[in-house]
């Protein structure tokens, strides 16, 4: 609920400011050039695209410190360890309310960081009057369980479906209907969740197999213990 809330908390600031009173706020290629981040030439690499900027490789460099933060030190190990079971985090001495809120932090930063590269390519203009959500948080989600709920497997995963989502524009032009691209980003979230599922059940039945064969093996041994 709280998309909802930020949405027309957002669109209810910009109603009162004169300059973004309209339907749509400014492009900046044509109000202030100066705004857009710039391209270090990366456009020419994509056919002179304008709206290849330093963003990608910004978030690239981002990705790869959130897998050194959570793989290669203590508070990325804490964090994780909270995600997992917050009680036994606690159990181990961890801050695990501290985990939380600073998760969190670090997730709201990383979609503000988002947010303002997209806008600041000058490739997006924000409605005013729009009363729906932008689906790249949702997006975003997709991209996450393909990249197997990696920071390194998120960079291909999200360009993978920004594909997609590119895609449904063009199949419009044929016999099929755009939203199948959005069909298809749901069943790799769905695939992607059946995936774990049977990842964690077949986890389950080894532990418990595994489990079984050490008690057997344990049990001779008892035995004799109790006969000397």
């Amino acid at each position: 609920m709280l998309n909802w809330i930020s949405l027309y908390l957002v669109n209810a600031l910009l109603s009162q400011v004169k300059e973004t009173a309209s339907p749509y706020t400014f492009t900046l290629s044509s109000t202030n050039p100066d705004a857009i981040l710039p391209s270090l030439g990366l456009g020419a690499l994509f056919s002179d695209n304008q709206y290849v900027t330093i963003a990608i490789p910004l978030t690239v460099i981002v990705a790869v410190g959130i897998w050194v933060l959570l793989e290669k030190t203590k508070l990325g190990y804490e964090l994780r360890a909270t995600g997992c079971n917050k009680f036994a985090a606690k159990y181990c001495g961890m801050k695990e309310k501290r985990n939380i809120i600073l998760t969190m932090a670090i997730a709201g930063g990383l979609a503000g960081m988002g947010a303002a590269t997209l806008f600041l390519t000058g490739f997006e203009q924000w409605q005013v009057t729009q009363s729906a959500v932008p689906a790249m948080g949702f997006n975003g989600i997709a991209a996450a369980f393909l990249g197997g709920l990696n920071p390194i497997g998120a960079i291909f995963s999200s360009y993978f479906i920004q594909h997609i989502t590119n895609g449904g524009a063009y199949v419009d032009k044929t016999m099929y209907s755009a939203q199948i691209s959005d069909l298809i980003s749901a069943l790799i979230i769905y695939l992607c969740g059946f995936v774990l599922f049977f990842k964690v059940f077949m986890n389950s039945r080894l532990d418990r197999r595994d489990e079984k064969r050490r008690a057997k093996e344990d049990r001779p041994g008892s035995e004799e213990g109790g006969k000397a």
